[in-house]
């Protein structure tokens, strides 16, 4: 079954990308949501969580996807990290509202590629 390697590479090569350009210029983050405050801590946050969290992620889903009996651990563990911050941003939403339709539009992808990689766990066994 190659759809779940396929799936864990391209998370986790979007998620080190995306790592890598948050631990190159944490400002990044804040151009793009409308982070107002800079502080030495926010930007160490960012280059923390944005970048050393999400650069892990993305090598263990790497890891994952090159050993079929990885695939099921590396697609559930993307399922409850993914789909819990897709359920909390629709939360946020709810909360606060959004400015633009990137929020939306993150959190249906947050929320439906999760289920697709809990589907594929389930073909697994």
């Amino acid at each position: 079954m190659k759809a779940p390697s396929i799936l864990l590479k391209v998370v986790g090569i979007g998620l080190f990308v995306y790592a890598i350009s948050f631990i190159y210029n944490p400002l990044l983050l804040a151009e793009m949501i409308g982070f107002k405050h800079h502080s030495p801590n926010t930007l160490v946050e960012i280059t923390a969580f944005y970048g050393g969290l999400e650069l892990g992620l993305g090598i263990f889903f790497v890891w994952a996807s090159l050993k079929p009996e990885r695939y099921y651990l590396g697609l559930m563990s993307f399922f409850f990290a993914f789909l819990s911050a897709g359920i909390f941003r629709v939360v946020g939403i709810i909360a606060y509202g959004f400015e633009d339709p990137s929020q939306p539009i993150v959190s249906v992808i947050e929320i439906l590629v999760p289920l697709y990689a809990y589907y594929l766990s389930k073909k697994l066994n």
